[in-house]
């Protein structure tokens, strides 16, 4: 494939990996002048027509998802039996390399990046569009370490048409939810038990389940709870746990119902909060109807945090039951004099600056305190994003509200949009967080139509998210439509071609039987031809009207011959010599040499001819018009 162009357009260099199910290139789009990744589906696929029009058909609605966390997929075709999908280049590793390289990732590492996969689920979610296939090698890093997720909607077609459970989707049976494993209904709940491993790995360093074939981990999936070790427990926090055991729980009703529920706890965790939708159960059990695979040994066996003995056989169990009555009578004293406190009404301050929202939680009769400020594009610095408890809520007076302030937008680089066309640089300045605040479009001869020419502020600049963009964009060369300027008068033409933007060429002059001197006889580019600002208009003009004359010629002054035989014939030629135009044959017939021939010549002022009687040429002579 390397040389090869497909569709006239995209030039493969290089190949740069392949899978089970196909081989990924590095290439040129030579029409939008850019790198891109050019995914060919392998041969042994192509004559399965059912799955061939579901790749095509998933493959195009992937094409509809614009996020910045996903790779964008730009064009899907076949050629020469070759199909393929065309997509955003990344130059970056693969999740699964970059895990690779560090061993593990810590806690705030695998939230931030779980946090921008979340959001791309989100939105696929939010477009009908099920991934199927989440795996940290189906996650490109750009080079700002921003995850972007690939191969939506590919999963699909294979699963339906060409997945068996054989050592060429060990790669991808790591991360199967059960549901998938068993060959069962999968919706968005799948991808999020998916990530829920892709989370496991991150922060652990190995994949929760591993076996000698795909089956066995598939099977261990369907039967097998996913646990961390003691060890891995050290370095992340309880709310992680929280979130990870949610995501893999068996069945799908007991995990996150949508990626937006998954964000506000990851959102949670980076905050020190407590996670708002922990598992009701942590224990992931065994399906019923499935026969239980043997546990591990004991020495590698997975436990649980502080996973302990019954507390009612250990030996403090009836002097606890002592002590808890008596903490009941504290608890019941403490109970009565909450109730003496005042019930208050958590005023509204989302958005306000933060003196005003602190007045307005004091004159409450509520206390404050100020969590770690986040950057936001659309609230001021030193304003409120958000509250907690939200407004409305009753709560004991005295009590706190916490507040998170905005930082203000985050200072980012200008992407360069100059070159490309409107509708891809208006997506990449968008998905920069930028906004199009307005769209000049002027003619320009240098760029084609619909491609950006310039931009405002300039590209390379650091500046806050959210800073209006003027892109200027080509509507193409201007042209105009040639007039006649053919019996019009010299100086009239020079006016309007000047009137018109063209420019005026080349100026010949020659003889008109028609127009009189001074008058254009004829034009390069012909009237009513479209043609592009400042284009050169050549032009023919007339050097008056083209007056006769005739030449006698007496063939006996020229041809001799015997006269007691019969009259020879000879070739007569007259040239007509033009100090304008050169010479020119004008007459070229045989006559007998006892003729007198008369030609006629026409010319304007003083010219020349020539004769050649008999092949002999007789010096020029001067004829006036």
């Amino acid at each position: 494939m390397k040389g090869k162009t497909l569709l006239g357009r995209y030039e493969i260099i290089d190949i740069i990996g392949q899978g089970g199910m196909a081989f990924v290139y590095k290439a040129k789009d030579n029409l939008l002048n850019r790198l891109v990744a050019i995914k060919v589906l392998k041969s042994e696929f192509n004559d399965n027509e059912q799955f061939i029009k579901k790749f095509k058909r998933e493959s195009q609605a992937a094409a509809s998802l614009s996020h910045n966390n996903i790779v964008s997929v730009y064009d899907v075709g076949v050629e020469e039996n070759h199909h393929f999908i065309v997509m955003e280049y990344i130059a970056g590793d693969t999740l699964k390399e970059y895990i690779q390289q560090k061993g593990h990732l810590t806690w705030k590492e695998t939230a931030y990046i779980a946090k921008q996969i979340a959001l791309a689920l989100d939105h696929a979610h939010k477009n009908n569009v099920i991934h199927r296939d989440i795996k940290p090698h189906n996650i490109l890093m750009a080079e700002d370490l921003v995850p972007k997720v690939a191969d939506f909607g590919i999963a699909r077609a294979i699963t339906t048409s060409t997945i068996t459970l054989v050592e060429e989707t060990m790669g991808s049976v790591h991360y199967l939810s059960p549901e998938q494993a068993r060959g069962g209904f999968v919706d968005e709940r799948s991808d999020l038990y998916s990530l829920g491993i892709v989370m496991y790995e991150m922060m652990t360093g190995r994949v929760p389940f591993d076996g000698d074939s795909s089956i066995s981990v598939a099977i261990k999936h369907i039967q097998e709870e996913i646990e961390f070790l003691e060890e891995d427990l050290d370095h992340i926090p309880e709310a992680m746990e929280d979130i990870v055991l949610k995501l893999i729980q068996k069945n799908p009703e007991d995990r996150y119902a949508n990626a937006r529920e998954l964000i506000q706890d990851i959102s949670a965790a980076q905050s020190g909060e407590k996670v708002k939708n922990q598992s009701q159960n942590k224990k992931g059990g065994i399906l019923p109807g499935i026969l239980p695979v043997a546990k591990p040994k004991a020495e590698t066996q997975q436990v649980k945090r502080k996973k302990e003995k019954p507390i009612y056989k250990k030996p403090i169990f009836w002097g606890a039951i002592v002590l808890g009555v008596a903490l009941l009578v504290v608890l019941g004293t403490v109970l009565a004099n909450m109730n003496r406190v005042k019930d208050v009404e958590v005023p509204g301050v989302d958005g306000l600056e933060r003196g005003e929202a602190i007045a307005k939680i004091e004159a409450a009769g509520l206390t404050y305190e100020i969590d770690p400020p986040e950057n936001n594009a659309t609230i001021a610095e030193d304003h409120v994003i958000r509250q907690t408890p939200q407004s409305g809520t009753t709560i004991k007076e005295g009590q706190v509200v916490h507040l998170v302030l905005s930082a203000g937008p985050r200072e980012l680089e200008v992407p360069n949009v100059i070159g490309k066309f409107e509708v891809e640089g208006i997506q990449e300045l968008e998905n920069a967080n930028f906004v199009i605040k307005e769209i000049n479009r002027q003619f320009n001869d240098e760029h084609e139509k619909d491609v950006i020419y310039d931009q405002n502020p300039r590209p390379g600049l650091l500046l806050k998210e959210g800073t209006e963009i003027i892109l200027y964009v080509s509507k193409g060369k201007d042209t105009v439509i040639m007039e006649n300027y053919v019996g019009q008068s010299l100086e009239t033409v020079r006016n309007a071609i000047a009137a018109a933007g063209l420019q005026v060429g080349e100026i010949r002059e020659e003889a008109s039987s028609e127009f009189d001197r001074g008058i254009v006889l004829n034009q390069e580019p012909k009237a009513n031809m479209e043609v592009a600002k400042n284009t050169v208009v050549s032009l023919t003009v007339s050097q008056g009207i083209l007056k006769t004359k005739t030449i006698q010629i007496k063939l006996k002054d020229y041809v001799e011959y015997d006269k007691d035989e019969e009259v020879p014939t000879v070739p007569v030629k007259v040239i007509f010599i033009d100090q304008t135009t050169g010479s020119n044959v004008v007459y070229d017939r045989m006559h007998k040499a006892d003729e007198t021939v008369n030609v006629e010549l026409q010319g304007l002022g003083v010219q020349y001819y020539q004769l050649e009687i008999d092949g002999q040429t007789y010096n020029a002579e001067i004829i006036t018009f």
